[in-house]
């Protein structure tokens, strides 16, 4: 409320009482989102080398869908990023180098993992296991633009990294075609190397002789009602053939289908 005061020339306003953010959760980052392990990597490395102005604008560039070629390559994702230029800029997102020897780690590690294919085909990485994939430290991962911006991390180059985390998340093998790799390929390299983890196992003096490994989860297969989903009529059909009568043929069904109730507490 603001009340004039004609004779001093004077206006008094009520802004309120003041108030006072007593906690960090109460302050809103722009960069604040939620990812799965392997896309958070990629976020993270942005971020801490942007600032909060440029991640803002380039959350809002990519949010408005002016990301385009999204391409993932071995060793690199590049981008196109339209601005206010008529011509896009081009964005890398270049990760360390890994020998290849290093890479073959990937593959024995996921060997000596329990379910590690399967947790790695649900988009679930260790944090060992991303330092080789992705990078270790956030420093390791380098951003390239040809804007006339020349700092680290552009708002262009946050765009195409948020376009590639939303990527890592729906595509759990988008982290391993970083690195030259596909999850077919991976899988049988994986069942190679566990051959030879299971042979050392059994080796004298092997540690994993007696205490072995974490057991795999139990498989789920799928399920689906007998009865319910079942042509009658071919049940029908054959009890009819072990039966005296349509009597004993309609009885031997209705048996059947109490017997299967009972079975199923239905």
């Amino acid at each position: 409320m603001a009340v004039s005061d004609d004779e001093n020339n004077v206006i008094y306003a009520n802004f309120g009482a003041r108030t006072r953010v007593t906690r960090a959760e109460e302050v809103t980052r722009v960069d604040a989102l939620s990812f799965g392990p392997t896309a958070n990597r990629v976020w993270q490395a942005v971020t801490a080398q942007s600032d909060q102005g440029r991640i803002k604008r380039g959350r809002q560039y990519a949010e408005a869908g002016n990301v385009v070629e999204l391409q993932i390559r071995s060793g690199s994702a590049s981008a196109s990023v339209a601005g206010s230029q008529n011509e896009p800029f081009h964005v890398q997102i270049v990760l360390p180098y890994r020998s290849p020897e290093e890479l073959t780690i990937i593959s024995t590690t996921l060997a000596r993992t329990s379910n590690g294919m399967t947790r790695a085909r649900r988009g679930l990485v260790d944090g060992a296991l991303l330092d080789l994939l992705i990078a270790g430290d956030t420093d390791d991962l380098r951003f390239a633009c040809d804007c006339p911006d020349h700092v680290r991390a552009c708002k262009h180059a946050v765009a195409a990294s948020l376009k590639l985390a939303e990527k890592m998340d729906a595509d759990p093998g988008a982290v391993f075609q970083l690195r030259g790799m596909n999850l077919d390929d991976l899988e049988k390299m994986v069942l190679t190397d566990s051959i030879a983890v299971a042979a050392e196992a059994t080796e004298e003096g092997s540690s994993l002789f007696f205490t072995g490994r974490p057991l795999p989860a139990l498989p789920e297969p799928k399920t689906a009602p007998a009865i319910d989903d079942s042509d009658l009529d071919l049940l029908h059909k054959a009890m009819r053939s072990v039966s005296f009568t349509n009597v004993d043929q309609l009885r031997a069904v209705s048996d059947i289908e109490d017997l299967y109730d009972t079975l199923t507490d239905h």
